[in-house]
C-alpha cells in the first residue's frame, strides 16, 4: 500500500512538472441561480397605463413585461422579476414575496390579458383616453426633481 502511494506520488510529481506553466490556467465560475436580464432597450420613454384590476401601471406598446407602482419599476424575464428605480435599469432580482400586492397576487399570464385590455382602451381612445397614465421618463423627471429641490432645501437650511 505504502509503495503504491510513494508510486504514485512519484508519477504525479512527474506528470506536474512536465507540464509547461503556460498550459496552466485558473478559472471560476460562480452561479447563483438567478440570470441577469437583458438590459430595457426603447426608442423612447414607454407610456405607462394603468391596470385598474391591479393598481399597477404597464407600460404598453413595448416587447417587455415592465411595471411601475410605488416609485419602483418592476421587469419580469425568463419567471424572474427584476426591480429597478428607473424604466431602463439597473436591475436587481427581486423575490416573488418582495413584490407589490398588485404584482404577487396575479400569474404574468393574466398580467398579460389585463395589460392587453389597457393597450386596446388607450389605443384606441388615443387622446380621449381617460384613465391614469404617464409618460415613463416624466416621472423620473419629476422624482429627481424632487431629490435635487430637497438637497438644495438641505443646502438652505444649513447657511
Amino acid at each position: 500500500m505504502k509503495k503504491n502511494m510513494i508510486m504514485f506520488l512519484i508519477v504525479f510529481g512527474a506528470m506536474a512538472w512536465a507540464v509547461p506553466s503556460s498550459y496552466a490556467g485558473v478559472g471560476v465560475n460562480i452561479n447563483i441561480g438567478v440570470p441577469v436580464p437583458p438590459p430595457v432597450v426603447v426608442e423612447a420613454p414607454p407610456e405607462m397605463v394603468i391596470m385598474p384590476e391591479t393598481g399597477v401601471y404597464v407600460a404598453v406598446g413595448t416587447p417587455y413585461d415592465l411595471f411601475f407602482l410605488g416609485g419602483r419599476y418592476y421587469y419580469f424575464h425568463d419567471g424572474y422579476w427584476y426591480g429597478s428605480r428607473g424604466y431602463g435599469g439597473p436591475w436587481v432580482h427581486v423575490e416573488r414575496r418582495g413584490l407589490p400586492v398588485g404584482l404577487r397576487k396575479y400569474k404574468i399570464e393574466r398580467l398579460h390579458a389585463f395589460r392587453d385590455h389597457a393597450w386596446k382602451e388607450y389605443h384606441e381612445r388615443g387622446p380621449e383616453f381617460r384613465g391614469k397614465h404617464f409618460k415613463a421618463e416624466a416621472r423620473e423627471r419629476r422624482e429627481e426633481r424632487k431629490e435635487i429641490r430637497g438637497e438644495r432645501g438641505e443646502e438652505r437650511r444649513e447657511r
